[in-house]
């Protein structure tokens, strides 16, 4: 390596420098000069400098220059770096170009330039290859060598074994050419030895040690092979000759009579010829040539084939443990031939039994694998042939047989099957001939065949099922008897219960689950691990005691689950053990005839049950008994004020007591007094505070004293506990006064009582009538209109409207005796009929169908519910004006005009209808043939009935009696409806007549 080195000043000269300046003067300015570049490592070529790719390359510039130059690096002309030197680490192939430092003297703006080419080298991959190849048609050997990539190219040269006998080395340390691959051929005539070796060695600037690779040359180990053989489609004979391994591979070919030759291969060469065309007894030479060998190798074949050859046997049916021959024989074929004996059995499986050149094969003991079909094969060189087949049948059997049961259940008795199952019986043994089947269910034969079939068994066919093989040629037999027992399942599904033990200190679980077969497996299960453990012995009933204790909490599950093989899943059952919900209950009744009081102590639910007994004062008591228990006293003997206890045990938790003091009832209500208007519905209360003893029912007694029963006046409703009296309409004078209520046990009675204040409604407003007047000049209509005092204050419901007749006109038809007595007889009626009005808003009101020749008088009474107010003045209706006549007469008239027309109109045109409407004629005018119609009577005969002593309905007029409705009456148009009442009269006189 090259380097160029700069001096620099020491301190010394630079102090003789200080004192000269003149001459510094003259030397500022220059540079710079001609760069040097150095590149390190340090690799001169032709082209440049190289570099071995992945290593680090330093590049350093030096100008000489005053002042010092500024340095600038540029590859291919673009700047990459700014300094004098410049390191590339780890170089790669692509960085090979050209670099060039620019050294620059920013005093002078002067610059200079240096360029160089660097290359990178670059090994090639791997190692060379070697191969050899046969040259000149197999006499000579050619070396083949080669190295592909890297740059420059790799150096190549043989080197081994090539020297000719007696002469110099050829090529030795002779470097060929610098190339990718490299050739040397080698002399011809067999000079090089066998198995000889050659090494090319490569080498690279880029490699530190060199790279080779070797090949050897040695000829075929083995001999050259010829034979022949036949295709299977009998088309062609293929003459096969092969001459294995060697390097190079050694080149064979054929030569036959006639010109049938098959030009050179290597290591393999196959003549084919047609089959029929080849020559018998000529030869076909197969020639070999390699290039170590001097002379060629051959070998012949001279065709001969076999003839098909044929099979005979000494038997075709032998018997088992018999000794069989088998012959092969051939006519033809060219020595020496092998034998080859192929058995194929029934399975159609085929082996060899025999290979060699013996045309005989003995079978000393026959047995039934023997049996199938046989050939022989018989081949030479040239081709082989096959016997036809030849069947064998070994007599043998039967056999023991062999009994399958589908579906496959195997016990310990035998064979085990689901009840309603379809269960199938094979039988087979092995026998030639076949073998006849007959089949025993318990020693009686049931069915002839192999397979034997039972459709939905049931439990009935458990029992003894044998099978009967029989030989007929050979008249032998044989026996097979299995038992086949069926598997019912128990009906439903397991029974499970609890129960105490231990006097009511732990629980006993039982589960239980009959019938079946065999018994099923039942166990207890639950997710305490007291009770973890091995299933229960196999029974129809598992039992189990639980420790005492109270150790399981409340709510405990227990599951017993039961298994049988003849059921798919698992049936099961649990119990769950549980506290009564409820405390213990206490209560006591008596007996209906009065003669025992009963207490009574219960303690429903829970599982299992509870105990409950019995222990009062006195020594009385009752042995416990489950749930419920029952203390029989004699009516009256019950000791008041002293305690009777009732004890409740149960398995989970400690024993529990109610307790039942006898005392007196005692009766309460909710007020002892009950004020309510009249008119009303009142209810009255009466409660037992306490029901210490069963009481005889609850009785109200009324004012009067007499015992209440249900009635239109009194609702009753009462319990065990309670009786409710409902007083219905009360009115003051009747139902106010003291209410009693009263019951009794077997201790005492008790009774309370309840005062009813029944009070009348406030009194209401007075009402005043300010128009009386008749408003049709028949007379028979009348408007009424009043005014209540204090109407702001309110205090009415409604009014209730009377009127009476005052006196009557003389009649129309004449002062008879009889009218003037009727007048006479109703100026003397003083009855006033009513009609209630309901609306409290209402102020006027009109009443319809008056008689016009009697005389009325009107008043109003303001009522507020069941209270009335003070009747008003009485008025009597005030005559229409006789200017108002006309207008009324006028419109009267125009409207029985406009009906009579219309009614006319009507009537035409149902008449000239008649055809298209017949049954709107025929209920008019009726048919032809009907009957007249009653004729209606007139008014005045109307009117003459009634005045006879007739009443009117309630169309609106005016009746006798108190049970003749009020005339109608319509309010104004801005007053509500009102609802007519049924009139009670004043006084008991007859109502005036009405007439027209």
């Amino acid at each position: 390596m090259k380097f160029k080195t700069i001096n620099h000043q020491t301190p010394s000269n630079y102090l003789r420098l200080q004192s000269s300046p003149s001459r510094i003067q003259d030397t500022a300015g220059v540079g710079p000069d001609a760069p040097q570049v150095d590149v390190t490592p340090y690799s001169l070529t032709e082209r440049g400098y190289s570099a071995l790719e992945t290593e680090n390359v330093s590049l350093s510039c030096q100008a000489q220059s005053s002042p010092a130059s500024r340095y600038v690096w540029f590859y291919n002309d673009s700047q990459v770096h700014t300094g004098p030197h410049f390191s590339i680490t780890k170089i790669l192939r692509v960085h090979t170009g050209d670099y060039a430092c620019l050294a620059q003297n920013s005093y002078l703006n002067t610059s200079s330039r240096k360029t160089i080419s660097l290359t990178v080298y670059y090994p090639p991959d791997g190692s060379p290859s070697c191969s050899v190849e046969p040259a000149l048609n197999h006499t000579s050997l050619r070396l083949l060598c080669s190295w592909p990539g890297g740059f420059p190219s790799p150096s190549l040269h043989w080197t081994g074994n090539m020297i000719h006998a007696g002469q110099e080395q050829v090529n030795t340390g002779q470097q060929t050419n610098l190339l990718t691959s490299t050739n040397i051929l080698l002399p011809s005539g067999g000079l090089v030895p066998n198995s000889s070796l050659f090494t090319c060695q490569g080498s690279h600037p880029a490699l530190r040690q060199q790279a080779e690779c070797s090949t050897r040359t040695y000829v075929p180990p083995a001999q050259l092979v010829c034979f022949a053989n036949v295709t299977e489609d009998k088309q062609y004979l293929r003459l096969s000759c092969s001459w294995d391994g060697g390097a190079p591979k050694a080149v064979v070919w054929w030569e036959g009579p006639n010109g049938q030759t098959k030009d050179g291969e290597e290591q393999t060469s196959i003549l084919s010829l047609s089959y029929g065309t080849f020559h018998f007894g000529k030869p076909y030479v197969c020639y070999a040539r390699h290039p170590l060998l001097v002379q060629t190798k051959s070998c012949r074949l001279t065709l001969v084939p076999v003839s098909k050859p044929d099979l005979l046997l000494s038997d075709a049916s032998p018997v088992e443990g018999s000794t069989l021959r088998m012959h092969c024989r051939v006519e033809n074929g060219t020595e020496p031939i092998q034998y080859v004996w192929q058995h194929e059995a029934r399975s159609g499986t085929v082996t060899t039994l025999s290979r060699g050149n013996s045309t005989v094969i003995t079978i000393t003991s026959v047995d039934r694998k023997h049996a199938g079909r046989y050939r022989c094969v018989a081949g030479n060189a040239i081709n082989s042939e096959s016997s036809e087949q030849l069947r064998l049948d070994v007599i043998f059997g039967p056999d023991a047989p062999q009994v399958d049961v589908t579906p496959y259940s195997l016990t310990e008795r035998g064979y085990s099957a689901l009840e309603t199952e379809t269960v199938s019986l094979s039988c087979q043994a092995q026998s030639s001939p076949a073998s006849q089947y007959v089949w025993f269910y318990n020693n009686s034969q049931v069915y002839t065949g192999p397979h034997f079939s039972i459709t939905k068994i049931l439990r009935v066919h458990a029992g003894d099922y044998a099978c009967l093989a029989q030989n007929s040629y050979l008249n032998t037999r044989s026996r097979k008897t299995i038992s086949l027992t069926v598997y019912y399942p128990p009906d439903g599904s397991p029974s499970c219960s609890v129960e105490p033990a231990l006097n009511h200190t732990s629980l006993r679980l039982l589960c239980s689950w009959p019938g079946g077969f065999p018994s099923p497996l039942l166990h207890w299960s639950t997710g305490d691990p007291v009770l973890a453990g091995e299933p229960t012995h196999p029974l129809t009933g598992a039992e189990m005691l639980l420790p005492a204790g109270g150790l399981f909490p409340n709510s405990s599950l227990f599951t017993c689950q039961g298994s049988h093989p003849a059921l798919r899943q698992q049936a099961e059952c649990s119990v769950r053990t549980h506290v009564p919900p409820a405390e213990p209950a206490c209560f006591a009744y008596v007996t209906n005839n009065k003669e025992y009081l009963m207490l009574s102590c219960s303690w429903d639910g829970g599982a299992p049950k509870a105990l409950v007994w019995w222990e009062g004062p006195g020594g009385l008591s009752k042995g416990g008994e489950e749930n419920s228990n029952i203390l029989v006293l004699r009516y009256g003997s019950a000791r008041s004020g002293k305690p009777y206890t009732c004890y409740a045990k149960h398995p989970l938790v400690q024993t529990k007591t109610c307790r039942l003091t006898l005392e007196a009832p005692v009766l309460l209500t909710q007020r002892r007094v009950v004020s309510v208007y009249e008119g009303s519905d009142v209810q009255l209360t009466c409660n037992l505070r306490a029901n210490f003893l069963p009481t005889n029912d609850i009785t109200w007694f009324n004012n009067q004293g007499a015992d209440v029963r249900d009635t239109s006046k009194y609702l009753l409703l009462s319990t065990s506990a309670w009786a409710n009296l409902t007083v219905r309409d009360a009115r003051e004078t009747q139902d106010s006064g003291e209410y009693r209520c009263s019951t009794s046990n077997a201790v005492g009675g008790a009774e309370i009582n309840v005062t009813l204040v029944v009070k009348k409604h406030p009194m209401p407003p007075n009402a005043t009538l300010v128009r009386v007047a008749y408003i049709s000049q028949h007379r028979n209509e009348v408007e009424l209109e009043w005014q209540v005092e204090s109407e702001e204050d309110g205090g009415w419901t409604g009014f209730l409207l009377e009127h009476r007749w005052v006196s009557e006109r003389p009649g129309r038809r004449g002062g008879s005796n009889a009218s003037k007595e009727r007048t006479e007889e109703r100026s003397g009626s003083q009855d006033w009929y009513r009609a209630l009005i309901q609306d409290p808003d209402a102020r006027s009101h009109t009443v319809r169908g008056l008689t016009p020749t009697i005389t009325y008088q009107f008043r109003i009474t303001s009522v507020n519910h069941r209270t009335l107010g003070h009747a008003s003045a009485a008025e009597s209706p005030v005559e229409l004006r006789k200017n108002a006549y006309p207008a009324v007469i006028g419109a009267a008239v125009g409207g029985m005009l406009f009906a009579v027309i219309s009614t006319l109109l009507l009537f035409v045109y149902i008449i000239r209808n008649r055809n298209n409407n017949p049954r709107l004629h025929d209920m008019l005018f009726g048919s032809p043939h009907s009957q007249s119609r009653e004729n209606i009577n007139f008014a005045e005969d109307e009117g003459v009935g009634r005045s006879e002593g007739g009443t009117e309905g309630a169309g609106g007029s005016i009746g006798p009696g108190p049970t003749v409705a009020e005339p109608q009456a319509s309010s104004s148009p801005s007053a509500a409806p009102i609802t007519p009442i049924t009139p009670s009269p004043i006084s008991n006189s007859q109502a005036p007549p009405t007439d027209e």
